[in-house]
Parts: structure tokens; sequence; C-alpha cells
């Protein structure tokens, strides 16, 4: 995956349609050629969205509230098939370490709380998108604030080819704080809709009211621009079934404002 430009980075916010979202925006955990990954968080009173692009060909690890694998900190693991809910067993321990035979434990059965929306795979790319409640009320889970608050992560990716919950080697890893600011998609044109997200072969834009003067932009993951269209309807559908799978970014300007959204095309 080519590196993501800082152009997309600031449009990659996602629109909750209960109440302020707040978000991450999109962060780039490794640039390592080839092995790149990034991860996006989106709050609000109910739901955390959590977005992992990284390699497919491996397993990817994201800890919660914490800035070392410390005992009993959250973290999620992507095992190759689901999205694993996990905790540290140990101060220092590893997303993934199995040196003396022990991985992050799963949680037990009925508290596993990350439900995968989108799991889409493109030229050796993943972009995988879950969704859980903000606060679970268990007490091994990072309770996220819906507010404008800062949040550390710890992060690790396997260091060759394979989904064994094993040591990842000491150049996948890392750790970073960042902040959650109100995303600007709920300070207007909630009523902008896409549906069905994800879509196979079509999406409609639904639009709360009309504005001749709106245009949509869509652009990929890698920043390159794939469509440009002014809106003569409130509802307009595109055909994507030609486009290949992954994530996009939609963008309508009018002459007063901007608004973006992200879907997936599956």
């Amino acid at each position: 995956m080519k590196k993501i430009t800082l152009a997309l980075i600031w449009l990659l916010y996602i629109n909750m349609s209960f109440g302020q979202t707040y978000t991450t925006g999109l962060m780039e955990l490794s640039n390592t050629s080839g092995l790149e990954y990034s991860a996006q968080i989106d709050v609000n009173s109910t739901t955390v969205t959590l977005t992992m692009i990284g390699p497919s060909d491996r397993w990817l690890g994201l800890g919660f509230g914490v800035q070392s694998m410390t005992s009993s900190g959250d973290v999620v693991i992507y095992d190759g098939t689901t999205l694993t809910d996990r905790s540290f067993g140990y101060q220092g321990q590893e997303a993934g370490e199995d040196a003396i035979g022990i991985t992050p434990t799963e949680d037990p059965e009925g508290e596993r709380d990350w439900s995968i929306t989108s799991n889409v795979v493109n030229s050796g790319v993943r972009t995988l998108i879950a969704t859980r409640a903000t606060n679970t009320g268990q007490a091994k889970d990072y309770a996220f604030s819906a507010s404008a608050t800062s949040i550390e992560l710890v992060w690790a990716r396997y260091g060759y080819p394979g989904f064994d919950l094993e040591w990842h080697g000491i150049n996948n890893k890392g750790i970073t704080m960042q902040g959650l600011t109100l995303s600007e998609d709920t300070l207007e044109f909630n009523d902008f809709k896409i549906s069905p997200n994800p879509a196979k072969n079509s999406f409609t834009l639904e639009l709360g009211t009309f504005n001749n003067n709106a245009v949509v932009e869509i652009y990929d993951v890698l920043g390159k621009k794939v469509l440009n269209r002014k809106i003569n309807a409130i509802t307009t559908t595109f055909d994507i079934s030609r486009w290949n799978s992954g994530l996009y970014i939609l963008k309508i300007s009018s002459e007063k404002s901007v608004v973006m959204k992200r879907f997936v095309k599956q």
C-alpha cells in the first residue's frame, strides 16, 4: 500500500447518527514499506467504531488505554478470522507474544464485544471496520470517552506472513498517544446518508435538503480522486460495480459547507 497522503488523513472522519462523534482521525502507526499499518477510532455516546488498515497476510493488534503491554490492559487482535477481544496477561507482554507459551487472553464467551461490520482485502491491504459499545461495563474492557480527550495506544503486527499468535519481533510494535477531537461531520449535514454501506454494485446518496450547487467528490484510500460530479437531485445512485474493493471517502461541497463520510466497496 502506498503511503496515505496527509490530504486524505483529514478527510477520514466518520458520521454517527447518535449525537456528537469524536475521532482520532487516521493514525499512521507504521510506514514500513509494504507493511504500512494505520488505524482510526471514532466514538460517540453509544458506539465505538474501529478501523484497521494493514497487510492482509498477518495478524494485527491494537491495545487501548496503555503505553506498554500492561497487565489486564485491553487489546484486540485480528487473527485471520475475527477481531478477538483480549487482555494482556502480565506486565511487558507483547501482543501475540508466545515466548513462554502465553498470549493475550481472549475474553470469556459472552464478553467478546467487537463485531466486524466490514472486512475488505484489496492488493494485499486489509481494511477492517468493527464496532462495540462505548462502555461495556466490563472490567476488562477499556471505557472510551465520547469527549475531547486523549487515548494511549499500543500496536503490533506479526513480523511474518501468517496468523499464529507468536511474538511479533522487535520492529513490529509501537506506542502512541492520540487526541480525540470533535468530528466535523457532527456539526452540519447530519441528514446526509449513504446506503447500503458497505456496497457491492451501487450505493444511493440521500440529502435531507436539495442544494443545486453541491458537488460530490470520491477518493480512494490512497488519496486518488475517482469521481467528481455535481448533484442535481436529493437522491442520487452511483454505479461502483467496476471499482476496486476497499475504503473510499465521499466529500460533498457547497458554497457554505464541506462534509465527508467514508464507505466500503465490497
